[in-house]
């Protein structure tokens, strides 16, 4: 488990849920479902992952 730049995503392809945060850990099971191409790098002001925070 390791810290990585923030990333979040605005593409419809996922679930309201999903847009509503953003990602900071490399192993979150919700991030990882995030395609590379739909990856947009920094918080975009949203929430951060509450997975995320689990695993801090």
């Amino acid at each position: 488990m390791a810290k990585i730049a923030p990333f979040h995503t605005d593409a419809r392809e996922y679930p309201p849920r999903n847009r509503q945060v953003y990602h900071v850990q490399d192993n979150c099971f919700e991030g990882q479902k995030i395609k590379d191409k739909h990856r947009k790098p920094g918080t975009g002001e949203k929430e951060r992952c509450g997975f995320c925070d689990g695993l801090d």
